[in-house]
């Protein structure tokens, strides 16, 4: 039988797992899900794929069982004799990722935790779930905006077997909400604009460009800050919904602390409105965030009443001019 020195243990990831994979072997057959066993697929080169159940695992060696209620473990299997192993998404994660995609992060994360303290047996193969329980712990922690628990969380976790890229990147990313978290803006700003001329998927660049915008707003740049924050609303199209809502508040309290737009306010609809002044130019913008805020990234969430008088500044809608030939009445015969 042909072997190869690599081991990749394939953890179904929301955006990588296929449904009819999981719990199902190779052959239709349901697996069982036992504490203490990690149900495996053993691919080989040439020959069937075979379904295990892992009960212990380091670098180089698992040892399983062959099926759940087998009374003794099989001898210990090197991973070189195998091309790769699959690991089983056990349901606990399912659930887990379910409520994280419902943007229920305080109920998904007790369960992330749960499936990494039951699955540290397997922590030794990359990608493993005890591993994804715990990266996934921290992604609750980041978006409910606990960030002393991701900076204690980050601390610990062990991202070296982290090898599936946008993960791998993510976790560098919590260098840059530890900075945010200490407000260390100038190490943001430093930090935040060189990993902005990256390539990044929409939901990374939403959180850099967030982080460059509080760096900025508490420096007092209002111009850059208002650039960073609606990159922060675009760049993952409302996607990011608590990034999207935090960053349409912020655009708004920006506009709102300009003397110019308190100006503006204060003569709309007089005679001394200036309809091409920049105050007023910012505070059309804070009205169509709150209307966007309210009907839209709020996510169901009530506009801050502070800003609620910020509907009523609507740009007018301007009518057409008619075309000279539609202006004329038709000729009568």
């Amino acid at each position: 039988m042909k072997t190869l020195p690599q081991i990749f243990v394939a953890a179904t990831l929301l955006i990588f797992s296929s449904p009819k994979l999981h719990g199902q072997a190779a052959a239709g057959g349901v697996v069982t899900f036992t504490p203490g066993q990690a149900p495996a697929m053993l691919i080989y080169e040439d020959e069937p794929a075979v379904t295990v159940y892992i009960v212990n695992s380091n670098a180089t060696t698992i040892l399983y069982k062959t099926t759940p209620m087998a009374s003794e473990n099989s001898p210990q299997l090197k991973l070189t004799e195998v091309q790769s192993v699959y690991l089983f998404e056990p349901k606990p994660y399912t659930q887990a990722m379910e409520l994280y995609q419902a943007r229920k992060y305080a109920e998904a994360m007790p369960l992330f935790a749960k499936v990494s303290e039951d699955y540290k047996f397997t922590k030794a193969l990359p990608n493993n779930f005890f591993l994804l329980g715990g990266f996934y712990q921290m992604e609750c922690m980041r978006r409910l905006g606990d960030l002393e628990a991701l900076s204690k969380a980050a601390a610990e976790y062990d991202s070296r077997a982290l090898t599936r890229p946008l993960l791998q990147r993510q976790f560098e990313l919590y260098a840059l909400w530890d900075a945010v978290r200490t407000k260390s803006w100038d190490r943001v700003i430093a930090v935040g604009e060189e990993r902005y001329k990256e390539r990044q998927p929409g939901y990374q660049r939403a959180q850099i460009a967030f982080c460059l915008g509080q760096a900025y707003e508490a420096q007092k740049k209002s111009s850059k800050a208002l650039n960073a924050y609606n990159m922060a609303l675009i760049a993952d199209v409302g996607a990011t919904h608590e990034l999207a809502e935090q960053a349409a508040i912020a655009v708004m309290r920006i506009h709102w602390a300009d003397e110019a737009v308190q100006m503006a306010m204060k003569n709309w609809g007089t005679e001394d409105e200036e309809k091409n002044s920049s105050g007023r130019i910012s505070l059309v913008e804070a009205g169509a965030m709150a209307g966007l805020y309210q009907f839209f990234l709020g996510d169901g969430k009530p506009l801050p009443s502070q800003y609620n008088i910020l509907l009523k500044y609507k740009p007018e809608v301007v009518k057409p001019e008619p075309a000279a030939d539609e202006a004329a009445e038709p000729e009568k015969k």
